[in-house]
């Protein structure tokens, strides 16, 4: 049974051919590519078996670590279908233990294992300084493969099984750009922490790190030996033993669930009832909040970047950690930060309607409740997240007094963005992605209008608010009354803005309806 799988994997491999002589040629360049790619990459890690041994275990570790942390994750990011998913076999009669031993050991015919294998053997071939060294680089490097294997396996029928509809598997591709946007963090946090002894580089302590984990484990055994740390060695074999041994329980127990079960996607979980049009007046504007309202919370294109848009702080907290700049004080910017990106959010709302925008320009709603519906989901999200956040932030800051500048910096970025987005949105319309596409492919368009129109609302809502950041920078340099100035300017200047983009945006939207209409089916 074990061959038939080969056999089918080999015909699956050599469909990649099949198709067109474009494709073709771009499958053997890319093949070629990676060829060459893996040679290198075994070439150095030959080369480190003359190496000092602590240097060959931290690159050889961390580099196999990156292997299995690829192997689990990526295929969850990616999403593609499996073509050795086990419901494939379920009226076969193939017993789960079997079937998922097959499958499992089938995979050495998949090209990324093929890859890891011939890592793996040049590993051997870097600890083969005496017969001991040898057979522990070969137990690891079996384990190790095992490991890459298996979490392959589980978690390409994870994404598979658990993601059949399309809203959890926007979800899932949400969390997966979420667990890569916060690695970055704790990456900083492993730099700066150190895990071994004081002269270390940060490479070693990295290396020491992941040898105690799953992915690190199997590629240490012989790293350790060849250190004189024979207890070590000991260790790593036992935790990836238990690693391999815990996948393949998991793997089989995965295996004879998906074989009980046809999970396709379900159509009764669709939502019942009118939402936001029954919770806000029939209006003009109420309708057309209730119409944005529901594509914030259903639409992906809306609701993945409003899910990033807290993540960006952490992304800018990297340097500022990196260079010892004093947190209490950094805690006073994530705030406008985010109400800056999320004021944003709207400077091309009207584009990603799509064709859907005639239904606007076809029942002679005015372009004022165009563009205060649109404002709604906005004001909604913005300003409880600055009254709550403006405590929270003084609260971590231990800076009570700079509440009037948190509050008027924060109110005047996001008005200022909404209002000066209103107008652009209508004026500047570019290509959006389209309604049902995945919120991470951005379409073509021709000329340079989407980076004028980002950096021109970007720049403009920063040039409105200057005045208040200002006076918020010179509160923070002692002037104590500057506090307050930064509030009313702020505010004041956020209002005022925010008006005049409604009003200026709603006249364009009624002089400009047709060209409008033709720039969203164009895009």
């Amino acid at each position: 049974m074990v061959a038939e799988f080969f056999r089918l994997r080999l015909a699956l491999l050599g469909n990649i051919f099949l198709g067109s002589r474009t494709r073709v040629l771009g499958v053997t360049i890319g093949l070629v590519a990676a060829l060459v790619a893996v040679i290198i990459v075994c070439l150095r890690v030959i080369q480190l078996g003359d190496a000092d041994p602590e240097t060959a275990r931290t690159d050889l570790v961390i580099a196999g670590s990156v292997i299995v942390l690829a192997f689990a994750v990526v295929p969850l990011i990616l999403q593609r279908p499996d073509s050795v998913d086990p419901r494939r076999f379920t009226f076969f009669g193939i017993q789960p233990r079997s079937l998922a031993f097959g499958l499992a050991l089938s995979s050495f015919a998949a090209l990324p294992v093929v890859a890891v294998s011939v890592f793996a053997l040049s590993s051997i071939v870097t600890w083969s300084h005496d017969p001991l060294q040898t057979l522990l680089a070969v137990v690891g490097a079996v384990l190790a493969v095992a490991t890459c294997i298996l979490f392959g396996r589980i978690s390409s029928s994870l994404a598979a099984f658990l993601l059949s509809t399309r809203r959890a598997r926007e979800i899932a591709g949400v969390i997966g750009i979420l667990i890569l946007v916060l690695l970055a963090p704790a990456v900083v946090l492993v730099l700066s922490l150190n895990w071994g002894e004081p002269g270390d580089t940060v490479g070693q302590n990295i290396a020491l790190f992941a040898s105690f984990t799953p992915l690190g484990a199997a590629w240490s055994i012989p790293a350790a030996a060849a250190n004189g740390d024979t207890g070590g060695a000991f260790l790593f074999f036992v935790i990836a033993t238990v690693t391999v041994a815990v996948l393949w329980l998991a793997w089989r127990a995965l295996v004879t669930v998906m074989l009980a079960s046809n999970r396709r996607d379900d159509d009764r979980t669709e939502p019942a009832g009118l939402g936001w049009f029954a919770r806000l007046p029939s209006t003009p504007a109420g309708s057309i909040a209730a119409r944005s309202l529901t594509y914030w919370s259903r639409d992906p294109r809306y609701y993945v970047p409003l899910v990033i848009v807290p993540i960006v702080p952490i992304i800018m907290a990297i340097p500022f950690m990196l260079v010892a700049f004093p947190l209490t004080t950094y805690a006073l910017i994530p705030l406008p930060v985010m109400c800056l990106f999320l004021g944003f959010m709207i400077h091309n709302d009207i584009a990603l309607d799509g064709s859907a925008v005639w239904l606007h320009i076809v029942s002679g709603k005015r372009g004022l409740a165009d563009r205060i519906g649109r404002m709604a989901p906005v004001l909604l999200i913005g300003l409880p997240l600055i009254g709550i956040g403006s405590v929270v932030t003084v609260f971590l800051a231990g800076n009570n007094d700079a509440l009037p500048s948190v509050l008027g910096v924060s109110t005047c970025l996001l008005l200022s963005a909404i209002g000066l987005g209103s107008v652009i949105s209508a004026r500047f319309p570019y290509a959006a992605t389209r309604p049902g596409d995945s919120p991470f492919v951005q379409p073509q368009s021709t000329g340079s209008i989407s980076v004028f129109v980002q950096i021109a609302t970007i720049a403009g809502t920063l040039i409105l608010s200057a005045p208040s950041i200002l006076f918020a920078i010179q509160a923070e340099y002692g002037n104590a009354e500057a506090h307050w100035s930064a509030l009313w300017w702020g505010v004041v200047t956020g209002v005022v803005v925010i008006v005049l983009g409604a009003l200026a945006g709603g006249a364009v939207v009624n002089r400009r309806g047709p060209e409008i209409l033709a720039s969203s089916l164009r895009s």
